[in-house]
């Protein structure tokens, strides 16, 4: 009995049952304590890094509750956080860092043409809702 529980035990250690990549790069710092809620992103889209900039998503002139989307050029208007978590293309949601510190470096913005670091009015809009950089 004990040489076929250790080939059972074997099995199951040496077996493999799935694969997830683990990103452990996150947006928040820990300088400040973040507070980090989940909004639904577009239907379509890129993959967006951490450090993303976030903005609320409109439908026309309505903001739409609950939804938000990448900042897509250099304005500084509607800007509710900074993703804290890359998300891979047209994934339906993600987490926004609303509140606490992320370093500077790693904020971006992302037009058609990919990913262009934070101008200083962006950060002073970040700075503006409560995310520290």
């Amino acid at each position: 009995m004990k040489g076929f529980f250790n080939l059972f035990l074997t099995a199951i250690v040496q077996g493999v049952t799935a694969q997830a990549e683990i990103n452990p790069r996150t947006a928040a710092d820990g300088r400040h304590p973040a507070f980090i809620t989940a909004f639904s992103l577009p239907d379509a889209h890129a993959a967006w890094d951490e450090g993303t900039i976030m903005v609320q998503a409109m439908d026309g002139t309505d903001p739409i509750p609950g939804q938000a989307t990448a900042l897509s050029s250099s304005a500084t208007s509607n800007i509710i956080g900074v993703l804290q978590r890359r998300v891979a293309e047209n994934e339906t949601s993600g987490n926004v860092v609303i509140h606490g510190s992320v370093p500077a470096e790693i904020l971006k913005y992302v037009p058609s043409t990919g990913p262009v670091d934070a101008t200083a009015g962006q950060i002073a809009a970040l700075r503006a809702v409560g995310v520290y950089v």
